[in-house]
């Protein structure tokens, strides 16, 4: 690439993860404004009418989280298509034809709607049943809820959106082959996802737990990169598994979820007459709960981003030990940071803040160090 090019790809790349930043941030203000609203006044409303339907607790709570959840997600439709299918076409990375993204949003809405129903569901019952420490029974729920999905994503849920097939091919096979020895994930647990079929980007990523266990290498990865880089990535999530991130992030998961249970249990017990609802358990009081997520989620998410991203750096590490090549993992950040739009080098708040990954930059750098300590 030439020496234009690359300003212009830079140029584009700060232009484009700006705009990302800018959405992911108005996408927070416009759910606490909801939030808020239905706080102080809507709420109840909705309780209202939806008594003037049926008094039965189950019901209520379906409907009430039904329209609660369609409001929002009408309320948001701007700047979820801007944010994932305008943008992403002016940029030129989306494949993704109009129909398409609306189809892909239906299945995200109902898929959603009807896990927040079922565990809203159960959460009550523990509300109702056992008010001074239903916090602790929620926290339970959540880890054996987040233990499940991690394990059922990659067979029941990805395939709504991707279709995955074993590798075929022979080269790229026995290259990853040499790489998973010992590391207890053999070649039948790596997959192709055809991510193309939306997207320009490149992207992996290793999923599940147990029999479901296994690494999702794009369709876009493999038929663009050299085998060395290929196997470069594929070692990166290798690090994941053999370091036991997912169930680190579970843990971490499940401590910031027991928090935030903690807080909502102690701000509806204190306020929750003030706030004008009936009992803690009254369904209007919900919006509540999700304000103190919301912005516990907020605060912590840099203390989140700064874990992750130490993930990531043990993971590069442990890529460019295991295929001890250094060359091909800078190649590989230098072509992933182009096709992707990248921002190579944040801003350092913007960096510390909302970065899960470390930049590109800093990847890099990382990997020339192993370069000149090599003998």
């Amino acid at each position: 690439m030439s020496d234009i090019s690359r300003k212009q790809t830079a140029e584009s790349s700060k232009k484009y993860s700006l705009q990302k930043h800018i959405l992911a941030i108005n996408g927070v203000i416009v759910a606490l404004i909801y939030l808020v609203s239905m706080c102080l006044f809507g709420s109840n409303i909705l309780n209202h009418l939806i008594l003037q339907i049926t008094a039965n607790q189950y019901l209520l709570i379906a409907l009430y989280i039904s329209v609660f959840v369609i409001i929002i997600d009408i309320i948001n439709i701007p700047l979820s298509f801007y944010g994932g299918f305008v943008l992403e076409h002016i940029f030129k990375l989306s494949n993704q034809k109009f129909f398409g993204w609306i189809k892909d949003e239906i299945k995200k809405f109902l898929l959603s709607l009807v896990l927040l129903v079922g565990l809203v569901e159960i959460m009550y019952i523990f509300l109702r049943n056992f008010p001074n420490s239903w916090w602790i029974f929620v926290t339970i729920l959540w880890i054996f809820f987040s233990i499940i999905m991690s394990k059922l994503a990659p067979v029941l849920i990805f395939p709504l959106f991707y279709k995955s097939v074993p590798i075929e091919n022979e080269d790229i096979k026995k290259g990853l082959e040499s790489l998973s020895e010992g590391t207890g994930i053999n070649i039948q647990g790596v997959y192709k996802i055809n991510l193309s079929k939306n997207t320009k980007k490149a992207n992996a990523a290793l999923a599940g737990m147990g029999s479901t266990r296994r690494v999702l290498l794009a369709d876009t990865l493999l038929d663009s990169y050299s085998l060395a880089e290929i196997k470069s990535v594929f070692a990166h999530e290798l690090g994941h598994h053999v370091h036991r991130h997912i169930w680190k992030m579970l843990v971490i998961g499940t401590i910031t979820g027991g928090l935030g249970f903690a807080i909502c249990h102690y701000v509806l017990s204190k306020m929750i007459e003030i706030l004008g609802f009936q009992s803690i358990h009254d369904i209007a009081a919900f919006p509540v709960i999700c304000i103190i997520l919301v912005v516990l989620g907020f605060i912590l998410m840099p203390i989140q981003n700064a874990i992750s991203r130490r993930f990531e750096r043990e993971s590069d590490r442990y890529a460019i030990e295991k295929t001890n090549d250094p060359e091909a993992f800078i190649s590989t950040m230098d072509k992933l940071a182009e096709q992707n739009l990248a921002d190579r080098t944040p801003n350092r708040l913007v960096e510390l803040l909302l970065y899960s990954h470390p930049p590109i930059s800093k990847r890099i750098e990382m990997a020339k160090k192993n370069i000149q300590s090599l003998p």
